[in-house]
């Protein structure tokens, strides 16, 4: 979602015009209320990466990494959200009510569906609870369980020509119909909003609390959970071996919109349904918890 801060009451019901650098798309009513409270300070738009170091500032092992390298970004226009540099300069999460605009946006052609993302001279491997976290600004809309969210396929590669995924299972019924809950997207990316922020709530980059989502947001994955499967929902070429490889340590994430012509859902042999006025996801960054050098 393509969201800038300006919130306007029309009339006698409560309407949200958002100044944005998106796509028309048809208005769903049940977003129109005034929940996007952006924190002005907390999302500073700053271009640079953090300037404060991880807690473990050591060549290796747990910490708080920031992927810092973009490997492809078809979608890259250079400015604005059409900067890939705003998916690896820092995490600014504006909060539970809102969604930052220091992000990367994601379309649903093959042209700008994706980006693939790196840590400098790293692997990212495998260790005890979360191993990295997903930050993309999904924000809660009327109710505790109800979120705007622009869904994500994670993958994971060595060589970005075979891939795994978590085998992301879409689990509302019906599964054409689309669902705001968080918990019916297991194994998704873009569900929960950005709590973590590099100037406001960044926890002392002490990892034990940014990896406790409670306290960052985001979505987390771990590694124990990555998955052989290959199908329309993520993977390409996976095998029992390579998943077991990529534990070990995987050098590439791709992020790609779940909606879009890459992908079908595997139970419906349909595009994944979205929200009606979504036109892809936003990524803020990726933080994760266990690197070792390549």
């Amino acid at each position: 979602m393509k969201i800038q801060k300006s919130l306007i009451l029309l009339g006698i019901s409560v309407f949200l015009v958002w100044n944005c650098e998106k796509k028309p798309s048809n208005v769903d009513s049940a977003l129109l209320l005034p929940l996007l409270q952006v924190d002005q300070v907390g999302d500073s738009g700053d271009s640079t990466n953090p300037t404060n170091p991880p807690t473990n500032s050591s060549n290796t092992g747990k910490g708080v990494w920031l992927a810092d390298t973009v490997t492809s970004a078809p979608g890259h226009t250079g400015s604005g959200i059409g900067n890939s540099n705003n998916a690896v300069n820092g995490v600014r999460g504006v909060g539970i009510g809102g969604g930052g605009t220091d992000v990367f946006s994601l379309y649903y052609t093959l042209a700008n569906d994706h980006i693939i993302l790196e840590w400098a001279g790293h692997k990212i491997k495998n260790g005890p609870g979360i191993d990295f976290i997903v930050f993309e600004n999904a924000f809660k809309v009327s109710n505790p369980n109800t979120y705007f969210m622009d869904i994500i396929i994670v993958e994971l590669s060595n060589d970005m020509v075979n891939w795994c995924g978590f085998n992301p299972n879409y689990i509302f019924s019906p599964e054409t119909s689309y669902s705001k809950i968080p918990s019916d997207w297991p194994r998704f990316a873009g569900r929960n909003a950005v709590l973590f922020n590099e100037t406001t709530k960044n926890f002392g980059y002490d990892p034990d609390l940014v990896f406790d989502t409670a306290n960052s947001g985001g979505d987390g994955f771990d590694l124990d959970e990555l998955s052989d499967v290959s199908n329309t929902a993520g993977g390409s070429g996976c095998t029992v071996s390579l998943r077991d490889e990529l534990k070990a340590g995987f050098t590439y994430i791709r992020l790609s919109s779940a909606s879009s012509v890459r992908w079908k859902n595997p139970d419906t042999n349909l595009a994944f349904v979205k929200e009606a006025i979504s036109n892809g996801p936003d990524i803020d960054g990726v933080y994760a918890r266990y690197r070792t050098p390549r």
